[in-house]
């Protein structure tokens, strides 16, 4: 059952536009989300954003939308990867995010996220007790 959900959220990640992924520079991020939702989701989070121009910053993450989920949620270590990256100042802003997430005790969840021409994703496992498919707004602020 757990390797079932967690191909689920993977699978989410492919939802990404392939051509994104052929970009030249990019960006990862290891982050920390813990949060709630029952309809609204609310999350906040921190991260550390790492590009391969060699810059990198500590980032604030905030998520709020909703949609057909429910639970709490305390995602440790989560991994993802931007591309279209210029500089590190573009990955500040807000995204448009469609995430899935589901666990009992073990949870895990994934996200797509889209802003302008920059594509990204991530994904991680944590504890709580959750099921749910949203659409909500990522912001990651310095």
């Amino acid at each position: 059952m757990k390797h079932t959900i967690l191909r689920v959220l993977v699978s989410l990640l492919l939802l990404m536009p392939i051509s994104s992924w052929a970009e030249n520079e990019s960006c990862s991020i290891k982050y920390n989300l813990t949060g709630w939702s029952f309809i609204y989701q609310g999350y906040k989070g921190t991260g550390i954003v790492s590009c391969t121009n060699g810059q990198s910053a500590g980032v604030k993450l905030t998520v709020h939308g909703g949609g057909l989920t429910l639970g709490v949620i305390d995602i440790q270590d989560a991994k993802g990867k931007f591309t279209g990256i210029k500089s590190i100042k573009d990955i500040y802003g807000t995204y448009f995010s469609i995430g899935v997430h589901a666990g009992f005790a073990r949870s895990a969840e994934a996200r797509s996220l889209f802003k302008g021409d920059i594509a990204g994703g991530g994904a991680g496992v944590g504890g709580g007790y959750n099921l749910g498919f949203t659409f909500s707004g990522l912001t990651i602020k310095p």
